[in-house]
């Protein structure tokens, strides 16, 4: 900031002000573009790389894919002069949710009640059973339901969306906004949709939304194979076995060691179902219960990075990465369709972490692709809080400069403007004809 101090100004004292601020607001409008640019690659920076200092220093991170939908504002980078926003094309998980299996439930509760009943649990364990029942009583047959806080994760991002990119939702002078919304049949990826289709109305009563849920849409949510589960398993369980010490574990929940060698088949098992639910607990905020006070900071590090190894080697396996071709491919089209016919204004997509996962893998989103073999530097490069959160997206911004004729689009990641392998002289802008043909090459490879 320039600062003056008072004297007597001649005609050259004039001229030269008149030349530094003039070189003044150079600097600032560079700045204005540069700004944006360094949160851009700063954030990049931050999303590839993983300390275990960095992990610590949160305990939600430890919820993995069950960490609940975190929006950080980040300044956004000017669209070039001249370019509007138009349509938007998305790809969003639902929101956060109870756990999907039973067991993870039903199996500590169990395990810990007979050992209350029996006096057999520590003053730790006997406070886990406690926090257990209560948890496992209000997951009872809700398990994978939607929670509410997805519900406001959803409306949230829905909202942002709409006050981000004013133009794509308008419909002033005429104008009409459609939107073709749809969803897996899952209910808690259909209760996404309608809460972010809610809101979209509330915000403007005149936009018109188709919705739609069927199995026709497969590749919202597509099966794919060539995943060696039996291999990914067997590296997790070598990994807890060497990291983590479970008899420990169990000793400081149960109070004689004979009583849990005959009642406790896999101690490994009752440490993941309890992590599970600790994990998920940031989801049910309602509850204002934790259970990670029963690990210690370096047990709460190893689960979660076997759980990170687990979603690691099958979300990104080729198998996965294969799968996510038709998702990308009806992108491309649905986009190709909204230019061309001017039709729809925004592509709604409702659906699962096992398929946004492998579409960020496969389009090479840096920051969010790294590659390593060594499962104990996996974390380093590639951590499943920072990819794929509860309600994590993917929204393509595409812009048009009516005078010139052209098209160009920009990526968000979870809201944050992220760098992609196509060359671009506008980062992190494309132009359509360049990512559309880079994809396409892709998609047959």
């Amino acid at each position: 900031m320039l600062v003056l101090h008072k004297y007597i100004f001649n005609e050259t004292d004039h001229l030269y002000l008149k030349t530094l601020y003039s070189f003044n607001s150079i600097i600032m409008k560079r700045l204005k573009f540069f700004i944006p640019v360094f949160f851009l690659l700063l954030s990049a920076i931050v999303q590839a790389q993983t300390t275990k200092e960095e992990f610590l220093s949160d305990v939600k991170h430890a919820g993995g894919i069950y960490h609940s939908y975190d929006y950080v504002h980040t300044p956004a980078t000017p669209a070039p002069k001249g370019y509007k926003p138009f349509y938007i094309s998305h790809y969003g998980r639902h929101g956060s949710r109870w756990l999907t299996d039973s067991r993870n439930y039903t199996r500590p509760y169990n395990i810990l009640s007979d050992a209350h009943k029996a006096n057999r649990l520590t003053t730790l364990g006997e406070s886990l059973y406690e926090r257990v029942k209560i948890v496992a009583k209000d997951a009872e047959d809700r398990y994978g339901d939607l929670s509410p806080l997805g519900v406001l994760e959803h409306r949230g991002i829905a909202e942002r969306m709409f006050r981000s990119f004013p133009e794509v939702f308008s419909t002033r002078n005429g104008r009409k906004c459609y939107i073709y919304s749809r969803s897996t049949v899952v209910p808690r990826c259909i209760l996404s949709m309608a809460a972010n289709n809610e809101r979209l109305k509330e915000l403007n009563p005149e936009i018109v939304i188709t919705r739609e849920s069927t199995n026709r849409n497969s590749y919202l949510n597509d099966r794919y194979g060539a995943v060696n589960k039996d291999s990914i398993a067997t590296v997790c369980n070598n990994f807890l076995k060497k990291h983590f010490n479970s008899e420990h574990f169990i000793s400081t929940l149960f109070t004689d060691s004979v009583y849990t060698k005959e009642h406790i088949d896999n101690p490994l098992t009752l440490a993941r179902d309890i992590f599970a639910m600790a994990a998920d607990l940031q989801d049910l905020d309602y509850l204002n219960i934790s259970m990670f006070d029963v690990f210690s900071k370096d047990d709460i590090f190893t689960l979660w990075q076997e759980s990170n190894l687990r979603i690691y080697g099958d979300f990104t396996s080729k198998g996965a990465m294969e799968s996510s071709k038709s998702l990308l491919k009806n992108i491309l089209d649905c986009a190709d369709n909204a230019i061309k016919n001017g039709n729809v204004s925004a592509d709604l997509r409702f659906g699962h972490d096992s398929y946004i996962t492998p579409l960020i893998t496969f389009m090479d989103i840096k920051g969010l692709n790294g590659k390593e073999s060594d499962p104990e530097k996996v974390y380093q490069v590639w951590s499943n809080y920072k990819v794929t959160s509860m309600g994590a997206n993917l929204q393509l911004i595409f812009y048009k400069n009516d005078k010139m004729g052209d098209i160009i689009v920009k990526l968000l990641h979870c809201e944050k403007e992220v760098e992609l392998p196509v060359s671009t002289d506008i980062a992190p802008y494309y132009h359509w004809k360049d990512f559309k043909a880079y994809y396409e090459k892709k998609l047959t490879e």
